[in-house]
């Protein structure tokens, strides 16, 4: 063999022996952010103990978490905030006179929802206020068939999380995010004064160190991914998004055409339903507001400002979105509730940099909606919005 041979064999063995490291190394960390379901315990404890922000991995699986952490709190408050992650950014000192916990989940559909609620109205007395978002840029309102109750019962340890099959591991291990991560968290051992003692700490222990976020409130990483950004949720349940950037002035119009084109999930929302609200929703909610002992306030999440605008400009979108608001209004009145709908979050003074993509505010967005609600629109009936 000559010596171009033998070179060219030599660099695909580094790059084999590299490729293989790498899959080595990210299989154990997503061996240890797994964690059969132990971290959500160990996460849930902590957050108890310290009230301060944290998060049980996979963040796109937070319901194990979010149900230790509510039967936690259910002694001391007597509002739940429900939802997904389009909910995450309410926070419960927006609701007057109310003690309040956000329990939206990560994916969480409205007749998931529905169960939950129902839930709680027959087995915990003490939550008398109900705050449920109604999303139709997520097709929730229209979703296919019926809800059923949901068990929020305390979860107790000793399950044992799915875990994927392996080529599925694999193939995830060698994505791009997973491989960004590593070098972030390989970067940060050779930067430590004590290389040994974090590394362990990244691919042996079950959380980081406890340490501070920019305002003050102490965080700690049951993740090896967005380590020590402050991503997760507080002790209220409301989101940080720390892992997330905020949507830039420039890239508004760009992500608004992206969002009214036919192809996206929220065209066919309104296409696939044409603006029709699955009836047994409607009926499970009026269940809900029967059975209440104290107030059911309902929300549509906010959108990116002008997003819904634009749809209220295009034939046939502009139609299947009035038929939606239309029965929800009739419904609302006839249900004598409101429904805040922050659809345009532009006319509460919502900015584009308050989201993270078309669908996700944070939580300075949703301070503006409820304070403008409940300074002028608490009393109303249907839905509400400012003119």
């Amino acid at each position: 063999m000559d010596k171009h041979g033998q070179y060219f064999y030599s660099l695909v063995g580094i790059l084999g022996l590299a490729l293989i490291a790498i899959l080595a190394m990210n299989l154990k960390l997503m061996e240890n952010d797994l964690g059969g379901g132990r971290k959500a315990f160990l996460a849930s404890s902590w957050q108890e103990r310290t009230r301060g922000v944290t998060y049980a991995p996979p963040l796109s699986d937070t319901r194990l978490f979010k149900t230790l952490r509510l039967n936690d709190r259910l002694p001391k408050i007597d509002t739940v905030i429900f939802g997904s992650s389009t909910a995450m950014g309410a926070r419960p000192d927006m609701f007057p006179e109310m003690k309040a916990y956000n329990f939206a989940q990560t994916g969480n559909p409205l007749i998931s929802v529905i169960g939950e609620a129902e839930y709680i109205q027959k087995h915990d007395p003490g939550i008398r206020n109900f705050v449920i978002p109604l999303d139709w840029s997520l097709n929730f309102l229209y979703m296919k068939g019926a809800p059923s109750m949901a068990d929020l019962s305390r979860p107790v340890p000793g399950k044992e999380q799915q875990r994927p099959p392996l080529l599925a591991r694999m193939k995830e291990a060698m994505s791009e995010p997973r491989i960004k991560n590593l070098s972030a968290v390989l970067t940060s051992i050779l930067k430590s004064h004590h290389k040994w003692d974090a590394a362990k700490g990244i691919f042996l222990d079950a959380s980081g160190s406890d340490y501070r976020c920019p305002d003050g409130e102490i965080a700690r990483d049951y993740d090896t991914m967005n380590r020590g950004t402050c991503t997760g949720f507080r002790y209220d349940g409301s989101a940080t998004f720390g892992n997330l950037d905020r949507v830039k002035q420039g890239e508004h119009a760009a992500m608004v055409l992206e969002a009214t084109i036919p192809s996206s999930k929220y065209s066919e929302a309104l296409m696939d339903s044409k603006g029709e609200i699955n009836p047994r929703i409607l009926e499970a909610l009026s269940g809900i507001v029967k059975n209440a002992k104290g107030r059911v306030i309902f929300f549509m999440p906010p959108l990116m400002p002008g997003m819904e605008k634009r749809f209220t400009q295009i034939h046939p979108y502009a139609e299947y979105l009035e038929r939606t608001k239309s029965e929800l209004d009739s419904w609302a009145k006839k249900e004598d509730v409101t429904i805040v709908d922050a659809g345009q979050s532009e006319k509460y003074g919502c900015t584009t940099d308050e989201f993270v993509d078309q669908h996700h505010a944070v939580s300075s967005c949703y301070r503006k909606i409820f304070e403008q609600y409940f300074r002028q629109g608490h009393d109303r009936k249907g839905i509400y919005a400012p003119e």
